[in-house]
């Protein structure tokens, strides 16, 4: 199973993009039960829930499984951005996580930078590209060294573009860029 390891500040959605991720990507009937019977409606809900009940945060796409962990060595790493407040600050802040940050972004192969809550921004392309300019600028002033860089434009709450496009045609969903990313790793 491949890990997977996300960072980003509070209150960008990380724990509603790992509900979504999970309900999206199929939960089995006894899950989706338990939940049912714990009066689980929210995404960011589920977080909690599996936790307590001690069940991986894990979704499996067509590349095959995956699990969120907090591991220090991840398959491949999330930066979560809230794209409607970016900060005229940095995007990525290394201080999220604790020290070990910019050593886990560093070892990582694999990055994916998410814009969500593009759907309060209209789906701006401007807006998205902005982001990742600032991103990849950040990245490089500061010396971190990310090996293969994608992006994408997503909405957690609604679901949005990350199973079914959204926005610009031209994107690609998160299930893509995973898959894709997967691939990339597999024959690297």
């Amino acid at each position: 199973m491949r890990q997977i390891r996300i960072f980003g500040a509070p209150g960008t959605g990380k724990k509603t993009l790992v509900g979504n991720l999970m309900m999206s990507c199929g939960l089995g009937i006894s899950t989706m039960e338990k939940l049912q019977r714990k009066g689980i409606q929210r995404y960011d809900q589920m977080t909690e829930f599996f936790g307590e009940e001690n069940i991986p945060l894990s979704f499996e796409t067509s590349s095959g499984p995956w699990e969120i962990s907090d591991t220090n060595n991840p398959d491949v790493v999330f930066y979560v951005v809230d794209a409607s407040a970016v900060p005229e600050a940095d995007i990525i802040d290394p201080r999220i996580a604790g020290d070990e940050t910019v050593g886990i972004l560093e070892g990582s192969t694999r990055f994916i930078l998410i814009a969500n809550k593009m759907d309060k921004l209209d789906w701006s392309a401007e807006h998205f590209q902005l982001i990742i300019d600032r991103a990849t600028s950040q990245l490089q002033r500061d010396s971190i060294n990310i090996k293969k860089f994608n992006s994408v434009a997503l909405s957690a709450l609604h679901g949005n573009n990350i199973i079914q496009k959204s926005g610009d045609p031209m994107w690609r969903t998160l299930v893509q860029t995973l898959d894709l990313v997967s691939i990339m790793q597999d024959y690297s």
